[in-house]
């Protein structure tokens, strides 16, 4: 017997989750087809998000909007799923020297900022290294990933709407009215793939994925940290336990080569030089961000009929996800504007 639904969602990361969450939140009927072990990027992601690149002290592209729809999806989700998973906390920059500690001040007076910076300075917490003190982020936190997702396919799978195994592009049929999949009708399929579209491994074509390979590793600290995210150059997040998470490197190759020796080295010494006691690594994961070539996200209809990419979000997919969900499910069912900077025609 054949299967209808309305969308075919490929992928169970943490934007096919945001966006069948949204599609069946307006009313619209989902399939998922996910294998977790092939999620290269949420299933190692930290799951922070924050509006502002710290190292340059800039908003990111359309932050407010992010923001806002941020804090209202992910508590809904979690009333959804009956499940908890969203963690309002600080994430704290440590001021490298008076400069910086300067423009903090300055911003902090700036309409712009001040709903997202502290209007002062603090001392850095015990342990950690910090002869200029810091300052504190507003409205920031972190999603647990991996309960996140668990939650998600959990919830999609009792609805039976969720199958898990790979979806083989290459077996979609099209005609006018939309896609036929195996045993499955549909009006169109999306492709939240994330790091197997920007490796080319989905065998969905599109252009524009700049992929980057990041690492992270756990570490046991001889003391327990705040339950806050420490930002000096890399990250260091609590995690209970006097464990902490602390990434994440960046490289441009090396994508198969799995964890390396040469970034764990580079984290670990990052560790030695901001915090005062010892720490020990337990854990060492890499991942694949599907970044793209110009850092806007790719959304939008596909060049084949009836499919759409839903990507592109580099290391950001918590904070532009419930967002970007919306302006796509809103065009499907209003047929409001997409974001031109978002399309996939803009790499044709």
């Amino acid at each position: 017997m054949q299967k209808h639904t309305d969308y075919i969602v490929v992928g169970g990361g943490i934007s096919g989750c945001v966006l069948s969450y949204t599609l069946m939140k307006y009313g619209t009927s989902v399939l998922m087809y996910d294998l977790p072990d092939e999620n290269k990027s949420s299933s190692v992601a930290a799951g922070l998000w924050n509006p502002v690149v710290l190292k340059r002290m800039k908003k990111v592209w359309k932050a407010d909007e992010m923001m806002a729809e941020l804090h209202t999806v992910y508590p809904d989700m979690e009333n959804w799923t009956s499940a908890q998973f969203f963690d309002p906390i600080s994430i704290r920059r440590v001021f490298h020297n008076a400069g910086e500690q300067n423009t903090w001040l300055e911003l902090c007076d700036s309409p712009t900022f001040s709903a997202y910076l502290e209007d002062s300075i603090s001392p850095v917490p015990d342990g950690v290294v910090g002869d200029f003190e810091s300052g504190c982020m507003k409205g920031t936190g972190r999603l647990n990933v991996k309960a996140f997702i668990k939650a998600v396919h959990q919830t999609l799978y009792q609805q039976d709407a969720l199958r898990e195994e790979r979806f083989e592009w290459n077996a979609v049929v099209r005609d006018s009215e939309g896609i036929n999949y195996q045993d499955v009708r549909a009006h169109a399929v999306i492709s939240c793939e994330g790091a197997q579209m920007s490796l080319g491994e989905n065998g969905l074509s599109q252009k524009g994925f700049a992929p980057v390979k990041g690492e992270v590793i756990r570490m046991k600290l001889d003391a327990a940290l705040e339950n806050e995210c420490i930002h000096q150059k890399h990250f260091m997040l609590s995690e209970g336990n006097n464990q902490v998470t602390v990434g994440a490197t960046y490289a441009w190759d090396g994508f198969d080569m799995g964890p390396t020796e040469e970034k764990r080295k580079e984290l670990e010494d990052h560790v030695a030089k901001v915090w005062k006691g010892a720490a020990q690594t337990i854990d060492h994961k890499s991942g694949i961000r599907p970044a793209s070539s110009d850092r806007r996200p790719i959304v939008g209809p596909h060049s084949l009929e009836h499919t759409w990419t839903f990507g592109g979000m580099g290391s950001r997919a918590v904070l532009m996800a419930p967002y970007l969900s919306k302006v796509l499910v809103e065009h499907f069912m209003y047929g409001t504007a997409l974001l031109e900077e978002c399309l996939p025609k803009r790499f044709s």
